[in-house]
């Protein structure tokens, strides 16, 4: 081989090496890039990760707190975190903080929350235990209570309202009772004496004309319910809603909105009303009949146009929309009861207002996020 050939030869392999050694720092340098990368991101999935934990933790134990730093391995990696109470302004949150390492990699979260103090409402329509916009009468052993209960039924003194409450006339029959609550006095179900005519009120006049339909009974458009607002929820199915003209179709326990829609003069009879939220019966006639409610109990706010025969437990309010209801509204001939309860009213609206902002937790949805930091 001659000088100049080796010359060429030798300069072509140290040029391969030069380049193999650059293409292997490349790669090298790639290699701990991706590395880094991919620490950072599991650094971050396990702050987010605890955050989340813990969150959850003080959604299920509102009084969970670390006021010491505690460890926590996950995910090959090891967080280190706290809980604490905490003052923003005038508001008083809970404080989570975290601090992760994953691979010489660190991520840190911070997230503020506040405990959800129910965000439901009373509509203004709800005027008793049993609001109406007709000629109303009870018989048989229905016990219409407007005194305060909690969401089981347990009496709360002296925080309620009144028994009936109606635009036209009241008539008691039978052994039939009315409680209520009157200037802060609490009165038990009685059918007669001199306490009896402070139970209910008759012949009232709402301002403006009353409610014809179920959005405008929850407050209409400036409450977040436009017309066809409880309808859409319905159809959407959200938190259980169901929407169906025949109501063998349903499935219990009925939760969120449940919208039955029938025809005109159209009556659900049974009904079985077992569960909670909020149950529409109403057509654009209204003149939806729902009759003899049997089964039960529900918790919740009730809707109808026209209610027959209450024979079960309601615990929250009921509402009538009709004007001239048939079979004179006898609401109760057996022996139901109904319970007023502001918790179960507030409760079936704060899970389908539009309003609501969303909070956080297993099961039910009790924290608010004020804020999460990384």
């Amino acid at each position: 081989m001659g000088k100049a050939a080796l010359i060429i030869v030798i300069g072509t392999l140290s040029v391969f090496m030069v380049i193999t050694n650059s293409v292997n720092t490349s790669v090298s340098e790639s290699q701990k890039s991706s590395i880094q990368y991919f620490s950072s991101v599991q650094a971050r999935n396990i702050a987010n990760s605890v955050s989340e934990l813990l969150v959850a933790k003080v959604s299920d134990t509102t009084n969970f707190r670390v006021t010491s730093q505690k460890s926590m391995n996950l995910f090959d990696g090891v967080a280190q975190y706290t809980v604490k109470d905490t003052l923003v302004g005038t508001d008083s949150l809970v404080k989570v903080s975290v601090f992760a390492a994953y691979n010489g990699q660190f991520a840190f979260t911070t997230v503020l929350t506040e405990e959800n103090k129910g965000s439901g409402f009373i509509p203004t329509t709800v005027k008793a235990a049993i609001s109406t916009n007709n000629p109303v009468e009870t018989k048989g052993n229905i016990t219409v209570d407007g005194r305060q209960h909690d969401i089981n039924g347990n009496l709360i003194s002296n925080a309620g309202t009144y028994g009936i409450w109606t635009t036209q006339t009241y008539g008691r029959g039978g052994n039939s009772k009315v409680g209520a609550t009157h200037s802060g006095t609490d009165i038990a179900p009685i059918k007669s004496g001199g306490s009896f005519g402070n139970t209910y009120k008759s012949g009232q006049v709402w301002p403006g004309g009353y409610p014809n339909n179920p959005d405008s009974l929850l407050g209409g458009k400036a409450k977040g319910f436009a017309s066809g607002t409880l309808k859409s929820i319905a159809l959407s199915g959200a938190n259980g809603s169901q929407y169906t003209t025949n109501p063998s179709s349903l499935s219990y326990p009925l939760s969120g909105v449940t919208y039955v829609e029938l025809p005109s003069g159209g009556t659900w009879n049974a009904a079985n009303i077992t569960g909670s939220g909020i149950l529409v019966v109403h057509n654009s006639a209204t003149n939806a009949i729902i009759k003899n409610l049997n089964t039960g109990p529900f918790k919740g706010m009730i809707i109808a146009d026209d209610i027959i025969h209450i024979h079960t437990t309601i615990i929250g309010a009921i509402i009538g929309i009709s004007p001239s209801p048939s079979d004179g509204n006898c609401i109760g001939n057996g022996n139901g009861r109904v319970y007023y309860s502001s918790e179960a009213i507030n409760k079936a609206i704060e899970k389908i207002d539009p309003n609501v902002v969303p909070m956080y937790g297993f099961g039910e949805k009790r924290l608010k996020i004020v804020s999460w930091l990384e």
